[in-house]
């Protein structure tokens, strides 16, 4: 069954159910009004007559005798209401009407032992024969007692309701007439309400075929706040995540074409190199006094393809949380202070110059491999990036952190390349970088200092240089 009519059903069912239950309550809340009103009113008739036909000794007050001629003009008024009465004394003799002819009342046993205990006593008959005149009628049994509490005398009022009846058959059809009216409306307005909530449903579902076809640019316009409306803004937000997911899968794609095409021509230089090489020595074409020369070719070759391999195998294990640390307290200085005696020689080729103040100590909890390459990667960063300025390196103890700088004055960064650099395969300036680098070093640099739950910071100008601040808590999460 469709959304639409499943929804007109239930629309349909609840306002049915609701006017049935309401129309059957509130009929036998008039029923029952309408026969509370008539025994009342039975009851206040049952006292009139009684107090136009008892009398009363004088003074005394005890009961004297039964006077039944004003009853007359009583019965004929009270006829036209269509109702009558029957008088009896304490003998459940019947004083009034004393004509056979006349509408008769009698008491059961039982209800004249109820009568006796002060009881009033309510009948109703439902006979079915029209040619009975005491069919369908309402009686009130009311006992008088006089100053001794001695029964006198028992009026019997009855009432022919089948007037009552015909006003309550006609609220029934009312009643009925307004439920078949009620019915229509009911269809009308859940076909509506169903309309107005498939169409928005429909609308999303368009929105969520194109999107299925690979259209990420759709996007569903409403702007209401139930259910629907946060269903809407849930089919929004997965559109915009699809369509950034998508977005950095296809610039992810292109980095890994360009690292593909990059590795495998950085790949096949150092190959081809000691391909030759050793096809010369094998065929003794080189001279022996450049044998040795050839040995260390065919090792910095080596070198730079195993560093390859190093650094993606490097940044897998970081990325699949496969690194194990071996974190120790030392001093940062002296470890520092070695990369740049190593550095130097670099250093000097790009006619740099090292600052970097070694006269005090800075301790820190680290895994001391793991740090010697993050400060190794930033400084050799930087010599790349430099030629002819300034290295300065800064670190420092603040609140349970330890924390070092590296400043150049080399070529600095676009605000665009700065929030790229951590990015795998990403070389800011690929004309810069020495061949054999793989584009993973700033990435590995970040995952080593996450790993250490530390904070890596860059500030850099285009053309002015660039400064990485490193901080490292002592404070750190059990791997």
């Amino acid at each position: 069954m469709k959304l639409m009519y499943q929804q007109m059903l239930a629309f349909f069912t609840v306002i049915m159910a609701t006017l049935l239950i309401v129309g059957i309550l509130f009929t036998q809340f008039t029923t029952r009004m309408i026969e509370k009103d008539t025994y009342k009113q039975l009851n206040r008739f049952s006292v009139a007559v009684a107090e136009e036909a008892l009398r009363f000794k004088a003074g005394s007050g005890d009961f004297a005798y039964f006077d039944t001629k004003g009853l007359d003009t009583d019965a004929a008024l009270l006829e036209q209401q269509n109702i009558s009465f029957t008088m009896f004394d304490s003998h459940k003799h019947r004083v009034y009407p004393t004509s056979t002819a006349s509408l008769m009342a009698d008491i059961t046993a039982k209800q004249w032992t109820q009568l006796k205990k002060h009881k009033i006593v309510h009948t109703r008959t439902n006979n079915v024969d029209p040619a009975d005149a005491a069919s369908n009628t309402m009686g009130v049994m009311k006992p008088f007692f006089d100053n001794k509490n001695k029964l006198i005398a028992v009026v019997v009022a009855r009432s022919n309701i089948s007037m009552v009846d015909d006003n309550l058959d006609m609220l029934r059809k009312n009643l009925l007439i307004a439920f078949l009216v009620a019915v229509i409306v009911a269809v009308m307005l859940s076909f509506i309400v169903s309309q107005l909530i498939v169409n928005r449903l429909r609308l999303i579902q368009l929105v969520t075929k194109r999107v299925a076809s690979g259209d990420y640019t759709v996007e569903v316009d409403m702007n209401s706040h139930d259910e629907i409306g946060t269903l809407a803004m849930d089919v929004n937000s997965m559109t915009n995540a699809l369509a950034a997911q998508e977005a950095e899968i296809k610039e992810q794609e292109e980095r890994r074409k360009e690292f593909m095409a990059n590795a495998s021509h950085e790949m096949r230089t150092p190959l081809t190199t000691i391909s030759g090489i050793i096809e010369g020595l094998q065929y003794d074409v080189i001279p022996e006094e450049d044998k040795m020369h050839s040995y260390d070719m065919i090792k910095n070759e080596a070198d730079r393809l195993a560093r390859l391999v190093k650094d993606n195998l490097d940044y897998e294990r970081l990325r699949q949380n496969k690194v194990v640390l071996k974190k120790t307290t030392f001093d940062m200085v002296p470890v520092i202070d070695n990369l740049v005696e190593q550095l130097g020689g670099k250093a000097e080729m790009a006619n740099d110059t090292f600052v970097f103040d070694d006269t005090h100590e800075v301790m820190v909890n680290a895994d001391r491999d793991r740090f010697i390459q993050i400060v190794f990667n930033i400084i050799n960063n930087a010599i790349q990036f430099t030629n002819k300025g300034t290295i300065t390196i800064k670190s420092w103890r603040e609140d349970n952190v330890a924390a070092f700088s590296i400043s150049d004055t080399g070529m600095g960064m676009t605000e665009e390349q700065v929030s790229k650099i951590w990015e795998r395969y990403y070389k800011a300036d690929p004309s810069r970088t020495q061949k054999g680098e793989s584009g993973l070093g700033m990435a590995i640099i970040r995952q080593l200092i996450e790993v250490h739950d530390g904070t890596i910071d860059v500030i850099s100008k285009y053309g002015k240089g660039t400064t990485f601040t490193v901080r490292i808590p002592d404070e750190q999460k059990q791997l």
